[in-house]
């Protein structure tokens, strides 16, 4: 059994100052960053962080497209997120690595098969869904999953029903 993928989608790094990282990055590889933006407001993207729904719009992200990956950067905010904990708990680095599969809960499954707890962040973006999953202790990073959804039938649910997202972990 497997994920059902090998291919990378992306590594995302937490960093404290976006632009500078950025600047470094781009002397360093030679290739210009994407430029930074805001996390959507959950009204767009519905996120939900050990079962409570979450703002994340203070959250800052840029990337860099690779040859053969994406470099994903994030500045957390002030704001409660996954990403500022890590980054208070952790510093400044690797906060995961991604995946995109074809079935989020099978790969959720093998995850769990390894020893890995249940995803503890999940959002929902108009054409996918994404889940962080704490591996840290099996695999020596956390795990993203994400898969090419249409959530657009699921978006008013997930907003009016907070308990809704539950059947995806």
């Amino acid at each position: 059994m497997s994920i059902g993928t090998t291919k990378l989608c992306h590594i995302a790094i937490l960093v404290k100052d976006l632009d500078k990282t950025l600047r470094n990055w781009e002397q360093v590889l030679g290739v210009k960053a994407g430029a930074p933006f805001h996390l959507p407001p959950a009204s767009e993207v519905p996120a939900f962080t050990n079962g409570d729904a979450g703002d994340y719009t203070d959250c800052r992200l840029a990337t860099i497209q690779l040859d053969n990956c994406l470099l994903e950067f994030v500045q957390p905010g002030k704001n409660p997120s996954p990403w500022r904990d890590k980054l208070d708990r952790d510093g400044e680095g690797l906060q995961h690595i991604s995946f995109v599969v074809p079935d989020r809960k099978k790969a959720q499954q093998e995850l769990q098969a390894v020893g890995a707890p249940k995803p503890y962040h999940i959002g929902y973006w108009p054409g996918g869904t994404y889940s962080f999953t704490d591996c840290v202790k099996q695999l020596g990073v956390e795990i993203n999953i994400k898969t090419d959804d249409d959530n657009s039938a699921k978006k008013d649910r997930l907003l009016s029903d907070p308990d809704f997202h539950k059947q995806d972990l």
